[in-house]
């Protein structure tokens, strides 16, 4: 949740015709950013700047955040977009050699929810919300599940 951030809030359509036609007529009640999967580059880190974190950090100690999500083929480039650019590290100390390495130099975040950012910035401390919304919704798909059954 902590590497997607405000993106993941932002609406996923098929075509920007879709998304035009719901902004102009889907009465919607706050600002969104929509997501047309016909247009959205497909943003993802080169897999040699993976490699490089591993080998810096150790295999178990950094991955892409897209390679530990699941998600269905059809939404791949939105998620790419989302998850691609992001370096999950085990701990701070790996997320900081990875973050500012000069053949790396990419944002990362900690399993704990800290990022690094190669600009410079880190964000991290105490999270004001004590369920993230991804669980929340997991238990909802689980349970709208267990009532079909």
């Amino acid at each position: 949740e902590v590497t997607a951030g405000g993106k993941l809030f932002q609406v996923v359509v098929d075509t920007e015709a879709t998304g035009k036609l719901l902004l102009e007529k889907g009465k919607l009640r706050r600002r969104v950013t929509i997501i047309p999967l016909n247009k959205i580059a497909n943003r993802c880190l080169d897999s040699k700047v993976v490699k490089e974190a591993q080998s810096l950090v150790g295999k178990e100690n950094a991955n892409l955040a897209l390679s530990l999500i699941g998600y269905d083929e059809d939404v791949e480039k939105a998620m790419s977009y989302v998850f691609g650019r992001t370096i999950v590290c085990a701990d701070a100390m790996s997320a900081k050699k990875v973050t500012f390495h000069p053949k790396i130099r990419t944002k990362s975040v900690t399993l704990d929810g800290d990022v690094y950012d190669p600009r410079g910035t880190l964000t991290g401390g105490s999270s004001l919300r004590k369920n993230s919304i991804l669980s929340e919704l997991q238990k909802l798909n689980a349970l709208e599940l267990e009532l079909k059954q």
